[in-house]
């Protein structure tokens, strides 16, 4: 406690520790000078000096308040100051420990939807398994059946275009049978061979971009990163690309830009496809990767993201969708890098 001339007239044991002063010394003295002699700031302000505090890896806060007496007058001043360097200790591992369970309610997050995502694909596989080859066996037949119709009947009969349009029909069952088995193919690495996914890319492009962009004002855009190798199956991630691809033109229609991405990031290597269509909103993203799920009614099965899913997944790697209404859509599919290219 101070007088009104800034003079110490009263003090604890533990202000004579920090300013290493007994109380004979510290009684009767101006607070300034007595912190100027313990600090190594004493040309300094009050600020500055107390700052300066010798107290050895410590933190200390500040208190200060002028007395007054009943008239209102000041009469001296009280000086508070408390080592809070333990509760600073203890605010950082506050702090630690709600990053960690941040980063730990992330991990959970992430596991639960990997969860959901193979219980998905293993209901899926079930259903695939176990009516695949009854469908497949009453296609072959439909198909076989009107192959031979067509050969009774010569190729100028009247009837022979409804007999193209059985087989049509039936040859696009039989597609949508292979993807439904594709989506609940397991994993099998032992045909897995070094991939440039550059190379990939590049592929698609020239081979999918001519029939994409007949007749239509679409703008396509690449940037490819040259030596990104990964594990994989080439046709596989061919097929991955090209669906989305096939997603980004319908998405823009008759006019727009697609843009095709091949970049590292960290140990990771992403194909992203954008598109500026018309975008999707959250309840669509949600649902993009699940079977039979499809914005386009009847032209669509809904197999082609949950085909795009199952192979990005078998090859180790995650695949996103980012998109909002009216800002165009992006997919992007993350692999691990393999060190084959380095």
């Amino acid at each position: 406690m101070l007088d009104s001339e800034g003079r110490i007239t009263l003090a604890n044991q533990r202000a004579c520790e920090v300013l290493n002063v007994s109380f004979g010394e510290l009684i009767g003295s101006r607070f300034t000078d007595v912190v100027k002699w313990a600090s190594c700031a004493p040309n300094g302000s009050l600020e500055e000096v107390v700052e300066s505090l010798p107290v050895q890896g410590s933190v200390v806060h500040r208190y200060s308040s002028p007395l007054r007496d009943a008239e209102g007058k000041i009469t001296g001043r009280v000086e508070v100051y408390s080592d809070i360097t333990r509760r600073r200790e203890l605010e950082r591992e506050i702090l630690d420990s709600n990053r960690v369970l941040a980063e730990l309610n992330k991990q959970l997050k992430e596991t639960q939807e990997q969860l959901l995502h193979s219980e998905r694909l293993r209901a899926v596989g079930e259903m695939a398994a176990g009516i695949a080859h009854d469908i497949n066996n009453v296609l072959g037949i439909i198909i076989g059946n009107t192959q031979i119709a067509r050969r009774k009947l010569g190729a100028n009969s009247p009837i022979v275009e409804s007999i193209d349009a059985i087989e049509s029909a039936a040859r696009d069952a039989a597609e949508t049978v292979r993807r439904l088995r594709e989506i609940s193919k397991p994993v099998d690495s032992s045909s897995f061979r070094p991939v440039d996914l550059a190379s990939i890319a590049s592929s698609v492009l020239k081979t999918a971009v001519p029939a994409l962009s007949d007749g239509k004002s679409v703008c396509y855009k690449e940037r490819l990163e040259n030596g990104l190798w990964i594990m994989g199956v080439e046709s596989e991630l061919r097929e991955a690309l090209n669906n989305v691809l096939l997603n980004a033109a319908q998405a823009v229609g008759n006019e727009g830009t697609v843009e095709v991405t091949v970049v590292r990031d960290g140990d990771w290597a992403e194909v992203a496809v954008s598109d500026d269509g018309p975008g999707m909103d959250s309840q669509t993203v949600e649902r993009v990767f699940d079977p039979f799920f499809t914005t386009r009614g009847a032209e669509g099965t809904g197999l082609g993201m949950s085909m795009v899913d199952a192979i990005v997944t078998r090859h180790g790697g995650r695949v996103s969708v980012e998109s909002e209404p009216g800002h165009g859509a992006r997919v992007a599919m993350r692999f691990p890098l393999s060190r084959i290219g380095e």
